[in-house]
């Protein structure tokens, strides 16, 4: 239990400051009358180190203080730059300086893994009251993000969030255009890629400075031209990612066909790997239909008087979604796992998930917290669709060797955007230099 481990712990510091002539003294001394407690010998507090990233350590300080105000514990939450806390988090793991709980994003969780930093939580997971270790999810948490974080069926790391990737439109814009808007065409069962490039190319409108775009998904990366790929029932590999499937037609056609999205119809404002294909505030101020969102959105139209809503992807075979996330792991060699293990216990429960949601978190692991008032709010309109993403959606496909990957990866994508290459010889391409790489 949290009460005795913090107790073993205070005891074990307290008898340490005494010293052993005092111990001895203390036994050989005769019995002394009861005195009144010291107020400067109050017990020490625990010490907790807890990392983040960017400006989450301002949401996490405002949790520990919810949780833990009254608890004789102190929780560090530290914060680093995203570019460089991954990096800088592994030297530390590599030269012993460990922090008690770690912030693991999704796509850097394996190079943590595979270096055997991470602490196997089964045993923890196994005793928490209300999980279920052989569930999914755990009966708390989503599947798909969940299974993210394990290593040979076990747990490495407690999943935090999921944001799955829609469609947000300008409501007002469609009504006006007289076009059904894409939660309409959705609803009907006719939400398909035709259906999207034609209303794109119908809401898109003027010339210059003032021309109102029909859509943008932002930067092509990896996870929007996965969803791609598994809308038309490809992928990028096979499921025990031992062979690259990307070269095959159910994913080249899709890549090619996410591409020409702006090659050969135009629908954005840029080629969609230049960091200019955003939409770079087009959509909060009213120029532009329709953009991929997720639920990190939210966030970012704060500010915004446009009347908006999301719908799923369309679909070319099937809909589907990807969803990244982050999580909470312990070092291997952690001096206090158990302290460790009861914040992330608290932090990942449904009170710490609908905390978050409700100070400025995006999209909670947690499916009750999702299902709940604290996530289930306008704007955006039809904000209960996220959770029909989330039936269908992937996870970024990764592998261990991860950064190389990726590096081929975004050369050949480069080549296909701006029309130097097709997806097809592209994914050739892929095939032959990512296969090796897959060989432990």
């Amino acid at each position: 239990m949290y009460a005795d481990n913090l107790s073993r712990r205070r005891f074990l510091r307290n008898s340490a400051l005494l010293g052993s002539g005092a111990l001895l003294a203390a036994c050989t001394a005769m019995p002394a009358p009861a005195a009144a407690p010291d107020a400067d010998m109050a017990e020490a507090p625990v010490e907790v180190e807890f990392t983040v990233w960017g400006s989450w350590d301002t949401i996490y300080g405002l949790l520990m203080d919810h949780f833990y105000a009254d608890a004789n514990i102190e929780v560090s939450v530290i914060s680093a730059p995203f570019g460089q806390y991954h990096d800088r988090l592994l030297t530390r793991f590599a030269s012993g300086d460990l922090p008690d709980i770690a912030m693991l994003v999704d796509f850097d969780f394996a190079r943590f893994q595979n270096r055997g930093f991470l602490t196997d939580l089964t045993g923890y997971v196994e005793d928490h009251p209300d999980w279920d270790i052989n569930a999914p999810g755990f009966n708390h948490f989503y599947p798909v993000i969940t299974d993210f974080f394990k290593s040979e069926g076990k747990p490495f790391a407690i999943p935090a969030e999921v944001n799955p990737m829609g469609i947000g439109f300008n409501i007002d814009m469609f009504e006006e255009a007289g076009i059904p808007t894409p939660y309409e065409q959705w609803q009907a069962d006719a939400w398909t890629w035709d259906a999207f490039v034609e209303t794109a190319l119908e809401m898109k409108r003027g010339e210059g400075d003032e021309t109102i775009y029909g859509w943008t998904g932002g930067p092509a990366r990896i996870w929007n031209i996965s969803n791609r790929i598994w809308q038309n029932g490809g992928d990028v590999f096979n499921e025990d990612k031992t062979q690259v499937v990307v070269n095959e037609p159910a994913a080249y056609e899709a890549i090619q066909w996410m591409f020409d999205l702006y090659l050969v119809h135009k629908l954005g404002p840029a080629n969609l790997r230049s960091p200019d294909a955003g939409s770079g505030g087009l959509f909060s101020q009213g120029r532009l239909a329709m953009q991929d969102v997720g639920t990190w959105t939210r966030a970012g139209m704060a500010d915004s008087d446009i009347n908006w809503g999301v719908a799923p992807q369309p679909k070319s075979v099937k809909h589907a979604s990807w969803t990244g996330g982050f999580s909470y792991a312990i070092p291997t060699g952690s001096e206090i796992p158990d302290d460790a293990w009861n914040i992330i216990k608290d932090t990942a429960s449904l009170e710490g998930a609908k905390f978050l949601l409700e100070n400025g978190g995006a999209g909670s692991s947690v499916v009750a917290a999702m299902e709940s008032e604290s996530f289930l709010f306008e704007p955006p309109k039809h904000s209960e669709t996220f959770l029909d993403m989330l039936a269908s959606a992937h996870p970024q496909p990764f592998i261990r060797r991860n950064q190389e990957f990726l590096e081929i990866w975004d050369r050949e994508m480069d080549l296909v955007a701006i029309g130097d290459k097709t997806a097809q010889a592209a994914t050739e391409t892929l095939k032959v230099e990512v296969e090796p790489l897959l060989v432990e």
